[in-house]
Formats: structure tokens, sequence, C-alpha cells
């Protein structure tokens, strides 16, 4: 079993494999509506991990569908191929509605066909002393 990741991009978590409170996250207008929109849509997340020097060093992709959405929490995805929940921080402006298509982040990440949202976060690593 991986120990929790918790992404830290500017100060601001971003993106959470556990449940963890996102109380900081930026200070953007709550849209309730879009946020209640989202519940039971299928949400594709690509994130892009980078050092410092804004290298690549790794790509995830989390898919599934949304089951909660928290001001102050985050966005609750269950994953499609583990059923394991998945929390992105709640930043509703980063969220998209999907254009119709196929979706894949990188070769060893299976297609998406047709998810209603996607979301992109670049995560940069801390400098290490």
């Amino acid at each position: 079993m991986l120990a929790p990741v918790k992404l830290i991009k500017h100060q601001e978590k971003l993106v959470s494999d556990h449940a963890d409170d996102f109380d900081d996250h930026d200070e953007e207008e709550w849209d309730q509506d879009f946020a209640s929109e989202l519940i039971g849509q299928t949400l594709l997340v690509g994130i892009t991990y980078v050092d410092p020097d804004g290298e690549l060093l790794r790509r995830q992709q989390i898919f599934g569908t949304v089951t909660d959405v928290e001001e102050g929490y985050g966005v609750t995805i269950l994953q499609r191929h583990n059923g394991e929940p998945f929390v992105i921080a709640p930043i509703l402006s980063a969220i998209e509605y999907a254009v119709p298509g196929v979706y894949q982040l990188s070769d060893a990440d299976m297609a998406v066909e047709d998810p209603d949202f996607t979301a992109l976060f670049t995560v940069t690593s801390p400098h290490r002393h």
C-alpha cells in the first residue's frame, strides 16, 4: 500500500488520495450550483508532477464519478479502476466541461471516452536542502 500523498503547490493543497481538510484553498468565490452539478458526473483529472526546475517527474490520471463536493473539504472522486476515493482540492475553477472524445494522459493510462468534466493540475516539488 502506498503512503498518503499530499501535493503542495504555492502553499496550497491541490490533491490528496486521502480525505484531508482543504480549508486553506484558494479564496475563489464558491459556486454551489456548479458544485451540485458535479455530483454523479464523471471527472477526469490529469496531474503532472515536476521538479523545481520544471522537469517532468511523472504523470497521474484519475478518473471516476464525483460522489461529494464540499467547500473547505474537496471534490471526492470514486475511482473507476479500483473503487477507491480520491480527493482534489475544492478549486472549482480548475474543473471544465469536457469536449466529447477520447482522453489519455499517457500510453500507460487507460483511455477514457467522453468524460463529463476534466481538470488539470501541475504539482511542483519543493526544493530539498
